[in-house]
């Protein structure tokens, strides 16, 4: 060990020199034989036409704007919730509907949820009705049927007791609304 400390100390700064220029002549040789003749293909095929790819980005441009792409689908779809009635409206035709089915509907609790980013509104009425189950069923159909952009979240049955015809129905709709 102490040999090896030795001949560090004495030849150490011409080793250093040495395996510096070793390793600066790799480099060169490394970039002349590899690195420049990668360069001049890359160029050369840049410069070449691309052939049936050209025009591809204007293609799929014209692709998306044509009536059948996903885009005009799913603005179609969107336009389908831009009606001219307004929430007011629908809601009265919730209540026409059940008074025309000889249900009442005392109360209602209603809530908005607007969130940035998305491209509809949920406006949820829960309504809690007493009736006959088939009453209460052609209701909820006459609603869905009627007001397409409606849906029905939640429907919850309870009967008093198992003789009673009338049950009490807790029914949650949401509105879809376009903003």
């Amino acid at each position: 060990m102490k040999r090896l400390t030795w001949l560090l100390r004495r030849h150490g700064t011409a080793l250093a020199l040495w395996g510096g220029a070793l390793l600066i002549g790799a480099a060169l040789g490394l970039h002349w034989l590899v690195v420049r003749p990668l360069g001049q293909r890359v160029d050369t095929l840049q410069a070449q036409p691309q052939g049936p790819r050209d025009g591809a980005v204007e293609r799929m441009g014209e692709a998306l704007d044509s009536p059948e792409s996903p885009r005009a689908r799913l603005d179609a779809f969107y336009r389908h919730f831009e009606r001219d009635d307004r929430l007011t409206d629908r809601l009265g035709r919730v209540h026409g509907i059940a008074r025309k089915l000889g249900l009442e509907i005392k109360r209602a609790d209603y809530r908005l949820d607007s969130q940035p980013g998305r491209r509809l509104d949920r406006y949820q009425m829960t309504v809690p009705i007493q009736g006959s189950y088939p009453s209460i069923r052609a209701f909820v159909s006459a609603v869905l049927r009627e007001l397409p952009t409606v849906s029905l979240e939640q429907i919850q049955f309870q009967r008093k007791e198992v003789a009673d015809g009338s049950v009490d129905t807790q029914i949650s709709f949401v509105f879809h609304l376009a903003k």
